[in-house]
């Protein structure tokens, strides 16, 4: 059985036991997924629930339909993992993608001291709009129940001074008294604030500002990441570890 496939939408688009989709979003259903007068797919207003909508008109500007089912949405966490991602070398976008699937509850991109990709401060505001882009379709696709925000690039000084007060931080980092990761938080179900480092690693005046922040230094294992993938990777050990794993994914009504 194929996924049915999933949409985000303004709680407008929801009304009278209806759901419409516009624009992008239309068009994408007609022409991409080919999508025909009844068949079914999910629709979630950022309520915390989600719909079974049978598709009663679709063109490229316009798709609607009944809403046949509701109940509460899945596909999120049981655990916070904020992630603060340094810009890898090579496509953000892709790692945006990966650490949505995972699960991470946020995506902070940081600049660091060794970080080589520096978007120009014009182009920040644009960068951040596709970056959330990606992760939205990125979450649909992976069946969340919303996407993860992801904020504009900012260096890792100021990610960290604006993580909550009760946030835990760890940081993955190549040293001798880091912890394999699935053991820092073996007793703790809080919040967790995740430090993926560039290629090159966390430099000294990036180390400093974690220590200020009481972070935990944590290892990923033998094998080296490369910094695109170590953020996806640890996100889904720590979501292991707090359980999230142990189901499969909860079945759509039919």
């Amino acid at each position: 059985m194929r996924a049915m496939p999933r949409f985000f939408v303004d709680a407008s688009q929801i009304q009278d036991a209806r759901a419409t989709l516009i624009d992008a979003d239309a068009e994408h259903l007609a022409r991409s997924l080919r999508a025909r007068p009844g068949e079914t797919i999910v629709v979630v207003a950022g309520d915390g629930v989600e719909h079974g909508v049978v598709l009663e008109e679709v063109t490229t500007s316009r798709v609607s339909g009944a809403i046949v089912w509701s109940r509460p949405a899945s596909g999120e966490p049981r655990r916070a993992v904020h992630v603060l991602q340094a810009i890898p070398a090579q496509t953000m976008d892709a790692t945006i993608e990966a650490l949505t699937v995972a699960g991470a509850a946020s995506i902070h991109p940081v600049l660091t001291g060794r970080t080589i990709v520096r978007p120009d401060a014009s182009r920040v505001p644009r960068r951040a709009e596709r970056w959330q882009a990606v992760a939205r379709e990125a979450a649909q696709l992976s069946g969340r129940a919303a996407p993860p925000v992801v904020s504009p690039a900012m260096s890792l000084r100021e990610a960290v001074e604006r993580l909550p007060e009760t946030t835990r931080v760890l940081a993955c980092l190549i040293r001798a008294d880091a912890a394999p990761i699935l053991t820092a938080l073996a007793e703790s179900q809080s919040d967790v604030a995740l430090v993926i480092g560039p290629e090159g690693g966390l430099d000294d005046a990036d180390v400093d500002v974690l220590d200020l922040a009481g972070a935990t230094y944590v290892h990923l294992g033998p094998r080296t990441l490369p910094s695109r993938l170590a953020g996806a990777v640890a996100t889904s050990l720590l979501l292991a570890g707090a359980g999230d794993l142990d189901s499969t994914a909860e079945p759509l009504p039919q």
